[in-house]
Formats: C-alpha cells, sequence, structure tokens
C-alpha cells in the first residue's frame, strides 16, 4: 500500500526564508520612509495652499485685510488666518480662526532654502518672502502701529498685498526701497521636511500678483 507523504519545511528552511524576508525588509524600508516623507510633505504644502485660497476668499467676503501666519501649538506645526491681526491663534470661541496642522516635524523658513525663487525665472517676478516681507502693523489688534509683522497677506480685493508704512493701505503694488520703487507682490513660503532617512524635502508654496496660488517640491535640483 502506497502511504502519500507531505513533506513540510524543515525548521532550517523556514530560518532561511525569515532570514531572507528580513533582509528584503531592511533593503526596502528606507525607500518606504522617503516615500512616506514626501508623501507628507506634499500633503502640507496642498493643505497650506487650501488655507491661503481660504484666505484669500474670506479677505475679499469680509472686505478685510488678513495674512497667513504659522506658530506651533502642542509641539504640532500650525497655520492659521489670522483674522483679528493679533498674530496669535485663536482656535476655539464664537469665531475660531481657519488653520492646518502641518506634519511633524515640518518647519516654515526661507532660511538656507534651495535656490530658484530669487530671481524672475519662475514666477516672471521676483516674490517677497518672510525675511524680506515689509509688512507692518497698523496699530489693531493691539500691535503698536509701524511694527513689523512679517508674512503673506491679501487684500480686500483678494490680491496679495503688503503694508510699508502704518497709515498706508495694503497694496498689490506698493512703493518700497530707497529710492522708492513701486514692485507688484508676489509671495513665496518655504516648508522643510527633515527626513527620516536622512537629507531634507522643500515644497513652496506661492502667490502671484493676480492671487494664483501654487505648489512646488524641490527635486532633482529644480523647482518642480
Amino acid at each position: 500500500m502506497n502511504i502519500d507523504r507531505q513533506r513540510g519545511f524543515s525548521l532550517l528552511e523556514l530560518m532561511i526564508v525569515v532570514v531572507i524576508l528580513l533582509v528584503i525588509a531592511g533593503m526596502m524600508t528606507p525607500k518606504m520612509l522617503g516615500i512616506i516623507d514626501d508623501q507628507k510633505m506634499r500633503a502640507s504644502a496642498q493643505a497650506y495652499a487650501g488655507l491661503m485660497q481660504i484666505a484669500r476668499s474670506r479677505a475679499t467676503q469680509d472686505n478685510s485685510v488678513y495674512q497667513v501666519l504659522n506658530t506651533t501649538t502642542n509641539g504640532v506645526p500650525v497655520a492659521y488666518l489670522d483674522l483679528n491681526s493679533d498674530r496669535t491663534f485663536n482656535g476655539s470661541g464664537s469665531n475660531p480662526e481657519p488653520a492646518v496642522e502641518l506634519a511633524d516635524p515640518i518647519t516654515v523658513s526661507d532660511s538656507g532654502v534651495p535656490s530658484g525663487f530669487g530671481n524672475t525665472n519662475l514666477l516672471g517676478i521676483q516674490p517677497y518672502s518672510d525675511s524680506t516681507s515689509p509688512m507692518v502693523s497698523d496699530g489693531t489688534g493691539g500691535i503698536a502701529a509701524g511694527t513689523a509683522i512679517p508674512g503673506m497677506a491679501f487684500n480686500e480685493r483678494g490680491l496679495p498685498c503688503q503694508r510699508v508704512a502704518a497709515a498706508e493701505t495694503c497694496k498689490n503694488a506698493p512703493s518700497v526701497g530707497t529710492p522708492a520703487s513701486t514692485r507688484p507682490i508676489a509671495y513665496v513660503t518655504y516648508l522643510r521636511y527633515k527626513r527620516r532617512t536622512g537629507g531634507t524635502a522643500y515644497a513652496a508654496i506661492t502667490v502671484t500678483p493676480a492671487g494664483r496660488i501654487k505648489t512646488w517640491v524641490y527635486q532633482g535640483g529644480n523647482w518642480q
């Protein structure tokens, strides 16, 4: 009588399979972490751009000037729409300020970012950023008139603007510099993300003088 015997895996064979799987996982993990980090950066940039669109709409709806600012809440980076011009995030109460949480550890800074927006090549105009913003307070929100309050702003027409003197309105093309020259406002906001696999990922959100909002990522030595 023939007896069919099904041969199983030996302990040695199972160990070999496990080792192979561990090697493959070790090879794939850094790549997967890099993909996840890049997706977090892209999602945060899109969320930031969406908040800017909300700011633009609210500025025209409320006939007001609004800035999009950044802070940290419970260790989480947050971008918010400053409705009362006090440069403090008010996320609760009767009139909570619109906000988006950014992936941790994203920081919003134009320090040490890759070049590309420092000339007119990408936007047709050189944009301002947080370190070059000439925006000053008009005295509202409990902030002394003339105090520097750098940041992206939209005016009542839904156009990017900067107020260069306390007694002036927030203009889309203010007269800036010495000697003074009129320069339409374009703006770039940079996001930096320290990858878990090493290195830093960069994204940017730009606003043209006409109010067109666009997201960018830095890849292969270029902004795309």
